[in-house]
């Protein structure tokens, strides 16, 4: 199976060290310190730093928006190469606290976010029905498909 970051040419990447341009319109760039989508790309594909970009957390500020691959001018699908590298970066078991524990409470719940009976009572209050419980085994199921049950023993 090709793996997508065997898809392009390291030559084609020549041409992203003097750009930026997905690293100026990344919104997480902005706020998240270090993180530099271009720089990890590059130091993956072209400096042969791979195990360093996949052992280096920041990666996961990427929030797949989109807006790097919409305006980079030598049409590299980054989201989509970010993506993969964080893919690889998870089947290393290299994933944030905050999302090992999300990714763990919906195989318990089926939500990410903790549906508590609050919820329940404001939702009657307000006249709305009450909450669906998910199917949380088809999701954990889901998430075995996924490979996750190997990273974090679901």
């Amino acid at each position: 199976m090709a793996k997508a970051l065997d898809l392009y040419d390291k030559e084609e990447f020549y041409r992203c060290l003097q750009c930026a341009v997905c690293t100026g319109s990344c919104p997480s760039a902005r706020v998240v310190e270090g993180f530099n989508p271009r720089e990890i790309i590059l130091r993956y594909m072209l400096y042969g730093e791979q195990d360093e970009v996949l052992a280096d957390e920041r990666q996961w500020a990427c929030t797949t928006c989109h807006a790097c691959q919409e305006r980079c001018p030598h049409g590299i699908t980054i989201t989509g190469l970010l993506t993969h590298i964080m893919n690889l970066a998870a089947r290393r078991g290299n994933l944030p606290a905050t999302l090992r524990d999300n990714i763990r409470l919906m195989a318990q719940t089926g939500w990410s976010v903790r549906a508590t009976s609050h919820s329940d009572r404001v939702r009657e209050q307000l006249g709305l029905r009450p909450l669906t419980r998910p199917n949380s085994e088809e999701i954990r199921q889901i998430l075995r498909e996924a490979g996750l049950a190997e990273i974090l023993e679901l």
